[in-house]
């Protein structure tokens, strides 16, 4: 559950949907006229769509936890260069630039691998408890941070508030690191037994058969 339920708002606290939701609103303040910003902001979708679908192809050869690690150091870096970029008024180029690789690193790994590992993680016998309280906390983690993005932008301005999202993919890095399990091509029983050890837990005993 703490896997399930950290997931679910990592996707989202990382920063995800400030790009997605106010994607002209933060082009135009890069300097570019309105028009661009929408045409720029349609880019991104695409590349959105387009990096998802190569990860839903390469998930199940790459392997689930590679994939959010390699996604979740891509987002560091670029939401660190992106708050860099506003804070120090550098080009637009940069700070778009900076926002097509958050995208494409973010729909590479971590967007479409919580999904799957969700339905992975959790025992049969609460494989829908699970599911259900992850897909919860991940729509709430998504309406809590759309609202607070635009008033801590307009507070601490928009470059401390993009370092904040580095900061959270940061420690989602750490987070995935050492507590979620590879879970591809695994048994439940495998997967239980890498959670209990990342958790400092002991494995259940498998029950002796006569």
């Amino acid at each position: 559950m703490v896997v399930g339920l950290g997931l679910a708002a990592l996707q989202q606290f990382a920063g995800i949907n400030t790009i997605i939701y106010y994607a002209p609103t933060i082009i135009e303040q890069t300097g570019l006229t309105a028009s661009n910003a929408i045409f720029y902001s349609i880019a991104i979708g695409v590349i959105n769509l387009v990096m998802t679908i190569v990860a839903v192809r390469a998930i199940d050869r790459a392997g689930r936890r590679k994939l959010m690690l390699v996604s979740l150091a891509v987002m560091t870096v670029t939401m660190a260069l992106l708050g860099l970029a506003f804070a120090a008024d550098w080009s637009s180029g940069l700070s778009l630039v900076c926002m097509v690789l958050y995208i494409a690193g973010y729909a590479a790994g971590l967007g479409p691998v919580f999904w799957t590992m969700i339905g992975e993680i959790f025992p049969t016998r609460a494989h829908a408890a699970g599911s259900s309280a992850s897909t919860t906390v991940n729509w709430a983690s998504n309406f809590v941070v759309s609202l607070a993005f635009l008033p801590i932008a307009k507070a601490i301005g928009q470059g401390p508030t993009f370092w904040i999202f580095a900061v959270i993919s940061l420690a989602g890095l750490v987070f995935v690191l050492r507590y979620v399990p590879e879970t591809k091509n695994r048994e439940y029983a495998d997967i239980d037994r890498d959670l209990q050890r990342r958790f400092g837990r002991r494995p259940a005993e498998p029950a002796a058969t006569g």
